[in-house]
Order: structure tokens, then C-alpha cells, then sequence
């Protein structure tokens, strides 16, 4: 997924704050990593696999995050 996408996708979760909207980012297995919602003017990142969760106050800093997550993704072999 372009990162042009996820920006568009992070905007449109500011954009609709007041609804309960959350994607799911998956690996190239289809196995499902994290969501992310926009909460309390915070884009939260919820790790699926451990029970981290990150927060991010700006779409630069969450798009960046998200990035890294899934270039690390490609990077691991399925188990």
C-alpha cells in the first residue's frame, strides 16, 4: 500500500473523529499486525501480537510508524 494511501486513509479518520472507524493492517501472509483508530485527537496504533499500544498526535509521526511496521514486516518469514 502506498504511503499516499495511508495518508489519505489517516485524514479521513481525523475527518470523521466523531465516528468509531478502525483499519487493520495485515502482512503479506494476511495475517493481521495492528489497527489503528483516531481517538481523543490521538491516532492510536494497537500491536495485535503483544499488548502494545502506541499513540501519535500528527499524521507525519503515525504514517512514519506505520511505514516502519510493515517495511519490518517484509522483511520477516512466516513462522
Amino acid at each position: 500500500m502506498s504511503s499516499n494511501h495511508i495518508n489519505i486513509m489517516l485524514r479521513t479518520l481525523k475527518q470523521y473523529e466523531d465516528c468509531e472507524i478502525t483499519l487493520k493492517f495485515s502482512n503479506d501472509y494476511h495475517t493481521p499486525m495492528f489497527t489503528v483508530c483516531y481517538l481523543n485527537k490521538f491516532f492510536r496504533l494497537t500491536y495485535l501480537s503483544n499488548p502494545l499500544v502506541e499513540t501519535y498526535d500528527n499524521i507525519e509521526s503515525a504514517l512514519s510508524a506505520i511505514e516502519k511496521v510493515m517495511q519490518n514486516s517484509l522483511q520477516e518469514t512466516p513462522n
